[in-house]
């Protein structure tokens, strides 16, 4: 019986400073500094990213990055990839947390032949997403094709 390698492990960092009142500066080495901040329904300002904004990212961020590996490796031609996402903040005993993100990906095909097969790496995808597997919240992926003649 052939074993299968383990998973290797991976680490990631960032660092944070506080800016006064409820705003900071999200810093990593060889990155764009990030401001950030408390929403305004947290008594914050709109104009930078909140951690629930950030989040909601990742998992759109990582869900895109997911399918466009798969979809490679299956040779479905893309020509081109939008998506937007939602995220449901919702509160009870006393805490806050993200509920439900919803995701809802355009995806342009090259061919018609290839929507059945994205339908299938959409599937896959959700199931690899190492953000939609670190979360507790409900997740809703969407997707929609285009065929561009």
């Amino acid at each position: 019986m052939i074993e299968k390698p383990a998973h290797r492990s991976f680490y990631f960092r960032n660092s944070v400073s506080w800016n006064g009142a409820r705003r900071g500066t999200m810093i990593n080495t060889g990155h764009q500094p990030v401001e950030i901040g408390s929403p305004p329904e947290f008594k914050g300002t709109p104009d930078v990213w909140c951690p629930e904004e950030l989040l909601i990212g990742a998992m759109n961020t990582c869900l895109m990055l997911t399918f466009l590996t798969f979809a490679k490796r299956r040779k479905i031609e893309i020509s081109a990839y939008e998506s937007g996402a939602e995220g449901s903040v919702e509160g009870s005993d006393r805490k806050y947390r993200i509920t439900r993100i919803k995701v809802h990906p355009v995806v342009s095909l090259s061919h018609k032949d290839d929507i059945r097969p994205a339908q299938e790496v959409f599937r896959e995808t959700k199931e690899a997403c190492i953000i939609s597997n670190s979360v507790i919240a409900r997740v809703d992926l969407t997707p929609q094709f285009k065929v561009l003649a």
